[in-house]
């Protein structure tokens, strides 16, 4: 029997309307956000809104493909449809599959209106965009704060786990279980560190 007459969807109409519509938030958010890091630290940028694209079709396969994940998931670990409700899956494995096909897609566009591109956060816009969109909307914490900051030069703060995500994701290894174990592990710092200091 197919998976998908096994299990109902994970991932909601509503939940994927609320994703697509954050995604495309977050990407002005993010635009504005290494636009204003040019002017506090007088390096100069390139990226603009107008020289950016999404591709629909490509968001849309990158979410149809996390939730084919998450039903093969459920389906493997023996769950039926009735226990989708009172089964939960951890957070960070839910964020880490649907991270993994976001990245995994071309989903943003440069356009090359001028000959030539500088600014070194021009090739991860996506990655900027997919990680800030998975740990705001769906795991709820801000990876470029605390408790994910650490001291910088002339007391800047350097988001750390940002950093080490990016790097991971550019230069290295990285899997869907990889993200996964990560994403429930700052939930987990992010919770103790906030009980903490309540």
């Amino acid at each position: 029997m197919p998976v998908d007459k096994e299990l109902p969807s994970f991932l909601t109409k509503e939940m994927l309307e609320e994703l697509t519509k954050q995604f495309y938030i977050t990407v002005k958010l993010v635009v504005r956000q290494i636009q204003g890091f040019a002017v506090t630290s007088g390096k100069p940028t390139d990226i603009d809104f107008s020289r950016l694209w999404v591709s629909e079709p490509e968001l849309e396969s990158a979410f149809r493909e996390a939730e084919n994940d998450l039903r093969f998931l459920m389906l493997r670990r023996g769950f039926r449809a009735e226990d989708v409700r009172t089964k939960g899956v951890a957070e960070g494995k839910v964020a880490g599959m649907i991270a993994f096909r976001l990245l995994r897609h071309r989903i943003i566009h440069i356009g090359h209106t001028n000959g030539r591109i500088t600014d070194s956060y021009f090739g991860r816009v996506q990655e900027l965009v997919v990680l800030r969109l998975i740990s705001e909307s769906i795991l709820g914490i801000a990876i470029d704060k605390a408790p994910f900051v650490q001291p910088g030069e002339g007391g800047a703060s350097k988001p750390w786990l940002l950093h080490e995500l990016l790097y991971l994701i550019a230069r290295r290894h990285f899997n869907q279980e990889t993200l996964a174990l990560i994403f429930d592990t700052a939930v987990q710092l992010h919770r103790a560190t906030g009980y903490a200091r309540s």
